[in-house]
C-alpha cells in the first residue's frame, strides 16, 4: 500500500518564515522572498514502498507555481542500524525499495542539497487499533438535509501518551483538515471520537478512514499547523499574521517526517 503524501502550500512564507528550533516570527516583505526547502515524508508499518517529497517555498505574487527539488541526496535509517538511499523519481519525489516501518523503532531522515544537511527523527509508536467505525443520522432542518455524524472507536492504550491524526476520505477525495487526538487526558479509556468536519455528505457516499497513531513531535506539527491556518479566515497566503507550525526537521526546513502505524476502516451511506 503506498502513502499517501501530504500535500500543503506555503505561499504564506513571504510573511512569515517557520524557523526550527526557535519560536522566533520573521517578518518578510511581501514583494519576494528567499525559498526555503519544505520536506514531507512518512514511513508507515504497511507496506511500502514510502515517498519523500522536496520542494521549495513559492513567491508571494506567484502562489501556484510550486518549484520542485529532484537532485538532493536523501536516506532513511532505523536504530537497528538498517539504511536506504532513496531513488530519484523526479519531479521532487524519492522513493523507498525495501525498508519497512516496524513499531518500536526510531526512523532518522537525513536530506543533503546545496550543501545543506537537513535531518529528522521520528518514533512509530504501537498501534491504536480501530474497534468500529459508524455513522448516525442527526435530526436535520431545511438547510441541512443530509445531516450524518461520523464516530471512530477506539481504545487509548493504557500508560502512554497516544497521538493520533485521523483522515477522511469521502468517494476517494482527501477532506481539508485536522482531526487530532490527544490521549494525555484519556488514558486507557475507550474514545468515541466524532470531532469530524466533513463537506456535506449524501447517501451512497463511500467514507475512509485512516487512523494515524504518530508521536509527539509529529502531533505538534499538525497542532501547530492546524492553529495557524484555523488562525487566518481568507486562508494560507494572506497578510494575516501566522503562528509557527513546529517542524521537527533541522537545519531551517519546513514539512515533517513521520513514522506511524496505519490503520484503516471504511464505510457506505445507506
Amino acid at each position: 500500500m503506498k502513502n499517501r503524501i501530504l500535500k500543503i502550500s506555503f505561499s504564506l512564507v513571504p510573511v512569515l518564515l517557520f524557523m526550527f528550533a526557535c519560536e522566533e516570527i520573521i517578518e518578510i516583505e511581501l514583494n519576494s522572498s528567499n525559498p526555503n526547502i519544505v520536506i514531507e515524508g512518512n514511513v508507515t508499518d504497511q507496506p511500502g514502498p514510502y515517498q519523500v517529497k522536496i520542494t521549495q517555498t513559492t513567491d508571494y505574487y506567484n502562489p501556484d507555481s510550486i518549484p520542485t527539488i529532484s537532485n538532493a541526496e536523501v536516506q532513511i535509517s532505523d536504530n537497528l542500524g538498517n539504511t536506504e538511499v532513496l531513488t530519484k523519481l523526479g519531479n521532487g519525489l524519492y522513493e523507498t525499495q525495501a525498508i519497512q516501518g516496524t513499531p518500536g523503532r526510531t526512523y532518522t531522515l537525513q536530506v543533503l542539497h546545496d550543501g545543506e544537511s537537513y535531518n529528522a527523527t521520528s518514533f512509530m509508536p504501537h498501534a491504536i487499533n480501530i474497534d468500529s467505525f459508524y455513522y448516525t443520522q442527526e435530526e436535520g432542518n431545511f438547510r441541512d438535509k443530509n445531516n450524518y455524524k461520523l464516530v471512530c472507536v477506539f481504545k487509548d492504550n493504557a500508560g502512554i501518551d497516544d497521538y493520533c491524526r485521523i483522515k477522511v476520505f469521502k468517494n476517494n477525495e482527501l477532506e481539508s483538515g485536522y482531526f487530532l487526538y490527544n490521549g494525555r487526558l484519556s488514558d486507557g479509556n475507550r474514545i468515541e471520537f466524532d470531532r469530524f468536519r466533513v463537506q456535506e455528505i449524501k447517501q451512497n457516499d463511500k467514507i475512509q478512514l485512516d487512523l494515524l497513531t504518530i508521536d509527539k513531535t509529529v502531533y505538534e506539527y499538525y497542532s501547530t499547523l492546524s492553529d495557524a491556518i484555523a488562525s487566518d479566515p481568507r486562508g494560507l497566503g494572506s497578510s494575516e499574521v501566522l503562528a509557527n507550525p513546529n517542524s521537527n526537521i533541522s537545519g531551517g526546513a519546513l514539512g515533517y517526517f513521520g513514522a506511524y502505524p496505519l490503520r484503516t476502516d471504511s464505510l457506505v451511506i445507506k
